[in-house]
C-alpha cells in the first residue's frame, strides 16, 4: 500500500499524513459546497469569493507540508526501496489538490455571471450535488481509516457516477439547448467526473498496488491488464 514504508517505527508520521489528506478532502468538500451552490443554489458568487479562495490555499498549504514530510523521511529515514512508494505518495496529495482545482473551476462559473438556480432541471442539479458532496466527506473518513472494505464497495458507485457524466457530455453536445444553457452543464459533467475520479484514485491507493495507482482513472477499454 502506499504509506505501508513508514510502518516499523514511524507510525506516528502515518498518521498524521494519512489525516492530513482527509483533512484535505474535506476542505474541499467545503470549497466544493460554497462552489456549487453559488451556481445552483442561489447564493452570492462574489460573497464566497474570498471564502473559496482561502479554502483552496488552505488545501494547497497542506500538500506542501506534506510533501516535505515526505522528502525529509526519504532523506533522513529511507531506503532506496522507498524512493518508488515517495513518489506515489506524492501522487496522492496531488489528487487531493486538483479535486480543491475543480471545486475552484464550479466557482468560476458563478463568477461568470451563471445561475441555475431557476433551471428546470434543478432537482437534477441539486441531486449530483448532493451525492459529490457527500462522496467527498465519504472518502475523507474511508482514507482516514483504512476502510478497505468500502473502497470496494464504492468503486463500483463511482464507476457508474463517471459513466453518467459522460453520457451528460454526450447529450448536451447533442442538445438544441443555448450555449448559455449547455456550456455550464457540460462543465458542471466535466467537473463533477474529475472530482469523483481523483477521489477514486485516493481511496484506491489503499487497495491497489502502488504500479497501479490511478488505474481507475482510465475508462475500462484504455486500462491495461
Amino acid at each position: 500500500m502506499v504509506f505501508e514504508f513508514f510502518r516499523g517505527g514511524s507510525d506516528h508520521s502515518l498518521e498524521e499524513i494519512e489525516a492530513t489528506i482527509a483533512d484535505m478532502l474535506l476542505t474541499n468538500r467545503h470549497t466544493f459546497d460554497l462552489a456549487i451552490n453559488s451556481v445552483i443554489g442561489g447564493t452570492d458568487a462574489r460573497a464566497v469569493d474570498s471564502e473559496v479562495h482561502k479554502s483552496d490555499r488552505s488545501v494547497n498549504k497542506m500538500e506542501r507540508r506534506i510533501r516535505k514530510e515526505l522528502v525529509v523521511h526519504i532523506s533522513v529515514h529511507g531506503k532506496a526501496a522507498d524512493l518508488p512508494r515517495v513518489l506515489v505518495a506524492m501522487s496522492v496529495i496531488k489528487d487531493a489538490e486538483r479535486i480543491g482545482d475543480y471545486a475552484k473551476n464550479i466557482w468560476d462559473i458563478a463568477d461568470a455571471g451563471v445561475d441555475l438556480s431557476d433551471a428546470g432541471d434543478l432537482d437534477e442539479l441539486m441531486a449530483v450535488r448532493d451525492r459529490t458532496s457527500q462522496l467527498l466527506g465519504d472518502c475523507a473518513r474511508i482514507y482516514k481509516e483504512r476502510d478497505t472494505a468500502a473502497v470496494h464497495e464504492l468503486i463500483p458507485q463511482m464507476e457508474e457516477w463517471m459513466r453518467e457524466y459522460d453520457t451528460c457530455l454526450v447529450e448536451q453536445i447533442g442538445s438544441t439547448s443555448t450555449p448559455r444553457e449547455a456550456v455550464p452543464r457540460v462543465l458542471l459533467c466535466r467537473y463533477h467526473k474529475r472530482i469523483t475520479a481523483h477521489s477514486l484514485n485516493i481511496i484506491s491507493s489503499l487497495v491497489m498496488p502502488v504500479h497501479r495507482l490511478d488505474y481507475y482513472d482510465e475508462k475500462k477499454a484504455d486500462r491495461e491488464p
